[in-house]
């Protein structure tokens, strides 16, 4: 039997952009085992397969979202949600070949650990959860001069989404915002009102260097507590970056100098 051309759907790097390549490739009808969902910006070109591109809507993403909620779990779409925001270039492909099984087994399929389609998706999740506990005690706000609370972040997953809905919770009454540098985005929270995430936001250095005279007082502040509260004959590097892991350092105010 001869096998069908491969089709390739490449699709932007978001929840909604993996989603919209879902709800395409099941549109499709071409089946399953001769698809592959890409994120358009790691997609190698390769010969004997045919490429679309597929725009992100937020319609067609909701309406399968629903689906899984549905017909899957709650639970298997706090792993695709998750999964979703995993910072590696595979996740597209993974969540596709979950949702396959999973439309098909329902919400058993959570419980298919050893089934090649389901553990790295749950792998992802659990690897984006740790990292938005380990940021929600690690991100550190300075007052700029203009009032607002600034924060700069480095993760290796995207972030954003969840860090907003934290810190809008604990920090309802102030203006802040929280960037991460290696995608240039941006979550802006306004006091007492709503936050977003906005993307392609470039970093103005020169507006974030200038703080607030209490700004520098209390950083000088937090510097000596921090320093003094070892206990220096118990000093342990090894612990201290288990603990608290070193590539979050260049932007916490007291591993400053480290």
């Amino acid at each position: 039997m001869e096998e069908k051309e491969r089709r390739v759907f490449l699709c932007q790097d978001s929840t909604e952009g993996i989603l919209s390549a879902v709800h395409m490739a099941y549109l499709s009808r071409y089946g399953h085992k001769y698809i592959t969902i890409q994120l358009k910006d790691q997609w190698e070109p390769s010969l004997f397969c045919h490429v679309t591109e597929v725009d992100a809507d937020i319609e067609k993403a909701e309406s399968v979202a629903r689906a899984v909620m549905k017909k899957i779990s709650p639970e298997a779409w706090q792993w695709v949600y998750k999964a979703s925001m995993a910072g590696v270039p595979e996740k597209a492909q993974q969540i596709y070949r979950f949702l396959n099984l999973g439309f098909s087994v329902g919400k058993r399929v959570c419980d298919y650990l050893s089934s090649e389609y389901v553990l790295p998706v749950y792998q992802l999740s659990r690897k984006v959860g740790r990292e938005t506990d380990k940021l929600m005690g690690f991100v550190r706000f300075r007052e700029l001069k203009s009032g607002i609370l600034f924060s700069k972040i480095s993760p290796k997953h995207q972030q954003l989404f969840f860090l907003g809905e934290h810190f809008a919770d604990r920090l309802p009454e102030e203006n802040w915002v929280i960037y991460d540098q290696g995608r240039r985005m941006a979550c802006v929270h306004q006091a007492r009102g709503p936050w977003a995430v906005a993307g392609d936001m470039p970093l103005e250095e020169e507006r974030i260097r200038h703080v607030s005279p209490a700004e520098s007082d209390f950083v000088d502040l937090w510097k000596t507590f921090f320093n003094h509260i070892e206990i220096k004959e118990r000093h342990n590097p090894h612990l201290q970056m288990n603990m608290m892991p070193k590539r979050f350092w260049k932007n916490m105010t007291e591993m400053q100098g480290f």
